[in-house]
């Protein structure tokens, strides 16, 4: 009987554990990162020439918009997915980056339709991601993981600098207003010029860990043999 009752156990396990094994066999995280590297590289594209007359809008914005959207869906797809494996700390990182990515995609398209929006709006919801961001930095730091610790730094100053920049944007429209005289926004370009190069160190970094994890599944690098994660279990 106990035989019997072993031997139907492990044939009902068998198809589970083969199921298991062909659900998810692939590591999600690079495709994330890949594509989230791509859209802070279109970041830089869009905001490292940008002047008081394409402060709202410029020639790549709606490419900008895209690239956010599908960095929002692979980020938030792939994140998930790798908690799901068990690859919890990048699997942090990408589902709130994606999730993020998601209010942002709708905040520029249809908030910045919305009569009631402001650039403080938008201010304030890039000021606040800083708080996560640096959270998650730790670990890179702690663990001395170079490209996740280039990478955090870049999204960090990219992220204040984008709130500063358009909360500058804010008060000089505010202040014009309240003058009746056009708005000064010098000092907004230059700050977002600013968060563009630190998208561009971002992204370079990112590009950096999506070529070693390729590289290393494809046998073209030997594994581990180049630190490209930060801290925690993956």
């Amino acid at each position: 009987m106990s035989t019997a009752i072993g031997l139907e156990d492990s044939t009902r396990s068998a198809p589970v554990e083969q199921a298991r094994r062909h659900w998810i066999v692939a590591d999600p995280v690079p495709t994330g990162v890949a594509l989230f590297a791509f859209a802070l590289a279109l970041y830089g594209v869009r905001f490292v020439d940008v002047k008081e007359t394409t402060l709202v809008a410029g020639p790549v914005t709606i490419g900008l918009n895209y690239a956010v959207l599908v960095a929002a869906i692979a980020e938030s797809l792939c994140g998930i997915l790798a908690l799901i494996r068990g690859v919890t700390y990048p699997g942090y990182v990408l589902s709130i980056f994606g999730i993020w990515l998601w209010g942002f995609y709708f905040l520029i398209t249809a908030g910045a339709a919305n009569k009631m929006f402001t650039p403080d709006a938008l201010a304030w919801y890039a000021f606040l991601l800083d708080v996560p961001v640096v959270l998650m930095a730790v670990p890179a730091f702690v663990h001395r993981n170079i490209p996740f610790m280039v990478a955090f730094a870049g999204l960090i100053v990219l992220v204040f600098f984008l709130g500063l920049g358009y909360h500058d944007v804010y008060n000089a429209i505010n202040t014009a207003t309240a003058t009746k005289s056009p708005p000064k926004l010098s000092s907004s370009v230059s700050l977002l010029k600013v968060s563009a190069y630190a998208g561009f160190v971002a992204s370079a970094a990112l590009f950096w860990v999506f070529a070693v994890d390729v590289y290393e599944a494809t046998g073209v690098l030997r594994p581990g043999a180049t630190p490209r994660r930060g801290g925690g279990s993956s």
